[in-house]
């Protein structure tokens, strides 16, 4: 059984599809961890989890755009009106759009959410994880904000990686994470970032970056086509479509 990582699709499933296909990821053989992030952006949300339930041996992390659509689509979102506009904003359009305004998400899909882990350590000890943690607390009682909103650890350790300092998680061999794309650290960094032994995993697909799919033992990468173009027509996050910055161009 070969290992994978993943995260942060945003609704992307064309990049889904790429990276399997490119990675000859095996839905019955292999395992895929996605850390979080599935929904929120492109136009199929729906789609990309009726593909990530196809995959046999499938370790699904939160992240925060996962519990903003769990809430709404739970109804835990109908009195906070600016949670809710926040999250129209920020790619839950796309998402309320992809299942039909109005309509229910499916309920193999709510579960999927609603089951979803705030963090995974392998028996090998890695540790995966959407945003981040405090590695002076007890991952049992971090909070759920820690986990899958800040991005505390990772700033900490990017910035002892630009300084020339070691970057070494003493309680994991590896940890892996989510969340804040490489090219928000660097605008040259399109693949997957290695600190040490952390390594983050979201390449911008939300955004004007690529999805990438990497085997957590041979540490190959495989990526897809830069997402906006693959649905050139749409704004996704970006607030501009491919279509109209080539235009412009």
């Amino acid at each position: 059984m070969r290992r994978f990582v993943m995260s942060d699709s945003h609704g992307g499933y064309e990049a889904i599809v790429q990276c399997l296909k490119r990675s000859g990821f095996d839905n019955e053989k292999d395992k895929l961890f996605f850390l979080g992030d599935v929904v929120d952006g492109w136009s199929e949300t729906m789609e990309s989890i009726d593909l990530l339930l196809s995959i046999k041996n499938l370790v699904y992390i939160l992240g925060n755009h996962d519990q903003w659509a769990l809430d709404y689509y739970s109804g835990k979102m109908k009195q906070d009106e600016e949670t809710l506009n926040l999250w129209l904003l920020q790619g839950g359009s796309a998402t309320v759009k992809s299942y039909g305004a109005g309509k229910p998400m499916p309920k193999e899909h709510l579960d999927l959410l609603r089951q979803a882990k705030l963090y995974h350590v392998t028996e090998d000890n890695i540790l995966l994880v959407h945003a981040g943690f405090d590695t002076g607390t007890p991952l049992e009682k971090s909070t759920s904000h820690t986990l899958i909103w800040s991005r505390s650890f990772v700033n900490r350790c990017y910035s002892s990686y630009t300084e020339d300092q070691p970057v070494t998680i003493a309680q994991y061999r590896e940890v892996y994470i989510g969340h804040t794309p490489t090219m928000a650290l660097d605008p040259a960094q399109t693949t997957p970032l290695q600190l040490g032994n952390v390594t983050i995993t979201d390449t911008g697909a939300a955004f004007r970056g690529r999805l990438s799919i990497m085997d957590m033992d041979s540490k190959e990468v495989w990526q897809s086509d830069k997402v906006m173009c693959l649905y050139p027509y749409q704004e996704g996050r970006n607030a501009i479509s491919w279509n109209q910055m080539s235009q412009k161009g």
